[in-house]
């Protein structure tokens, strides 16, 4: 029989896979623990027709050969690694090789090494051989644009079928005779190539259609990295042993650690030797060997190595993105002198939330780059959550920012830069068309979110309860009545009758999931591609949908005529109806407004007096019209008459303040 070859393409640098393949190449990137060089090595070594094993390498290929030397003496075969000085493509990187370490092998079984899967290669290759193939290429659904085409008699008329097809695994057997359709002129050929070549040739190029149940991934970014760490977990492996037991070994580690205290939710990847402590909250994320983390938090979404220490204070002067930043893009933050990107004239105006945001340009000419680097504090938790939210918002077809880089442990994110015009921004006339667009995605949010398989595992805020809306009521009083104007009085026995009345009919309404700051300077517009982009989610929990449209339509930053918030609002309804939901009653909508407002004041009144943001004072007016407008559309008249009397308190101190 044929000599058969099993050949791991492992030379590629995993550049969407930065920061992670900084320091080591893709092929050795821990999958539930265990390098995927060694998974695949496993795959392969396991099948008794296979008679050589080689694997290629360029990028850090030092640390490659070394790991095929180790695992070599560990299992007692030889694996050839094929040295590349520079990344010579599938195609020149599998002519190099089977020339070089495995010159008798007549057929060839290939393998991608950032794959995960379950199919049975013995199947592959009885194909192979029982069809007569030239080439046997596994094709997994579901199929997708731009995927793989196959004729009824299993010929690949295609693997670039822009109408739709299979999805190439990146596993298929060739015979040796199908690297001769490589363009020998060229040095970094494509494989893919010499396949449609061949087939032009009339060898048997065939697809091998998996079926539905079958098991695959790649992990070439990081989301699909983070996310094969949940899918696999219920596979059972029966080609891979080692990743078989790799999996129960994570189980018993995820185990440990909330036995321990730490909390534990999502797709999570363990390392040997983590020091975690306890109060810690894991979520999607992977920690490598011997990670540890300073103080409890929540680290979600992103891959953890090495020694975590604290960061800087989000405020600390002269704080730089972390080193890895610069290092992925080859970038710095634009100094204050240099000249902003089209687009974004405006300067970005200073968070009150713990969060610091700084355009990113190009490190050796200045150029913009498009992207923002933010930088958040640990301590306040809803900060961790927002790339999380992020990912999960635009499963829901929501448009948000795409997190270009996150380091969970250092509180830092680069996203892309969605421009500074928001709906805050816009004239009247420019806002209103927008409306309708923005109402119809808070409907799909609070519709289909809830439903979503990732919605149960989101690291979310403590859902509304009679706790929140008690401390709004109580940051309203202390920050606005008491402080600002100095005035506790204007709380009396009839408001607070009418403050139970709100809070009560909201904690009765249907919970769904809320943006919770929904407005307008929280929802950026792009006037060339016509998208509205929501921002700062990161405090999204469960509530009272109502609440989500009262922040928007009563927004104090933004003025609406009754009739506009009515449309609007209705519009919001039928966008309800066409998601298969059932909307609030018109009431509840300005019930919610009055609760909602009662927090916004109350931050306006911290966020001015506390914390020295003085910008937020000239909106402590605008918000008590709006009270006074929501109070008297939703029939409560102990508000209404706080709202006029606190108006005329606002203006009197104003004009003292002048004099």
């Amino acid at each position: 029989m044929c000599e058969l070859c099993g050949f791991v393409l492992a030379a590629g640098e995993g550049s969407r896979m930065r920061p992670a393949t900084l320091q080591r190449p893709k092929a050795l990137l821990p999958f539930c623990g265990v390098p995927l060089l060694t998974l695949a090595l496993e795959e392969l070594r396991l099948l008794p027709q296979v008679g050589s094993l080689v694997v290629n390498a360029a990028y850090l290929g030092e640390q490659v050969v070394e790991a095929c030397r180790q695992y070599g003496r560990e299992h007692g075969v030889t694996v050839h690694c094929s040295r590349e000085k520079h990344r010579l493509n599938h195609g020149g990187g599998l002519r190099k090789g089977i020339g070089e370490c495995a010159p008798k092998a007549q057929r060839i079984l290939v393998r991608n090494v950032d794959v995960v899967h379950d199919f049975p290669l013995e199947e592959l290759l009885r194909f192979h051989q029982e069809r007569q193939a030239d080439v046997s290429a596994l094709l997994v659904p579901p199929a997708r644009p731009g995927g793989v085409r196959v004729s009824s008699s299993g010929q690949i008329e295609s693997f670039h079928d822009p109408e739709g097809g299979l999805v190439f695994a990146g596993i298929y057997v060739m015979n040796r005779e199908i690297l001769d359709f490589l363009p020998p002129e060229e040095k970094a050929p494509s494989i893919i190539d010499a396949f449609q070549r061949a087939a032009s040739a009339g060898r048997r190029v065939l697809g091998l259609c998996a079926p539905p149940t079958v098991f695959w991934t790649d992990v070439g970014t990081p989301g699909e990295y983070l996310l094969a760490h949940d899918r696999v977990r219920d596979c059972a492996m029966p080609g891979n042993p080692t990743l078989r037991q790799a999996i129960v070994e994570q189980s018993l580690r995820r185990t440990a650690l909330e036995q321990a205290g730490v909390r534990c939710d999502g797709p999570l990847g363990l390392g040997e030797n983590l020091q975690i402590p306890p109060g810690s909250h894991l979520h999607q994320v992977v920690l490598w060997d011997n990670a540890r983390l300073a103080r409890p938090a929540l680290y979600s979404t992103g891959i953890l190595w090495g020694n975590c220490t604290p960061p800087p204070h989000v405020s600390e002067m002269g704080r730089q993105p972390d080193a890895r930043i610069a290092d992925t893009f080859q970038a710095r933050l634009k100094t204050p002198g240099e000249k902003a990107s089209e687009g974004t004239e405006n300067a970005l105006r200073k968070q009150g939330s713990g969060r610091r945001y700084e355009p990113l340009v190009e490190a050796a000419s200045g150029k913009n780059l498009g992207m923002l680097w933010s930088a958040y504090s640990l301590e306040r938790r809803e900060n961790s959550a927002f790339v999380a939210i992020d990912a999960f918002l635009r499963e829901l077809g929501i448009p948000v920012p795409q997190v270009l880089l996150h380091l969970p442990e250092k509180g830092e994110v680069v996203m892309e830069d969605v421009g500074r015009l928001d709906l805050m921004s816009l004239t009247a006339p420019e806002r209103l068309p927008w409306l309708p667009k923005i109402a119809a995605q808070a409907a799909r949010l609070h519709v289909q979110g809830p439903s979503h398989p990732a919605a149960s595992s989101l690291p979310l805020q403590p859902p509304f309860s009679q706790e929140t809306y008690l401390w709004e009521r109580d940051y309203f009083r202390k920050h606005l009545l008491q402080v600002v104007l100095q005035a506790p009085g204007l709380w009396d026995e009839q408001t607070a009758t009418e403050a139970n009345v709100v809070r009560n009919t909201l904690l009765q309404e249907p919970q769904t999931l809320l943006h919770r700051d929904f407005q307008g300077a929280n929802i950026k517009v792009q006037r060339k591609t016509g998208r509205c982009v929501w921002i700062d989610f990161q405090g999204m929990r469960r509530g009272a949908a109502a609440y989500d449209l009262a922040s928007l339509l009563y927004d104090p930053y933004v003025e609406y005529t009754p009739q506009e918030r009515l449309d609007a609002w209705r519009a919001y309804a039928k966008a309800v109806e066409r998601e298969g939901g059932t909307p609030p009653q018109e009431r509840i909508f300005h019930l919610a407004a009055v609760q909602r407002l009662m927090q916004a004041l109350g931050a306006y009144g911290k966020l001015w007096r506390q914390d020295g943001l003085a910008w937020y004072a000239e909106y402590i007016l605008p918000g008590l019209q709006h009270l006074l407008q929501a109070a008297t559309a939703a029939g409560l008249p102990g508000f209404a008459r706080l709202a006029r009397h606190a108006m005329e308190l606002h203006h009197a101190n104003s004009l003292r303040h002048q004099a």
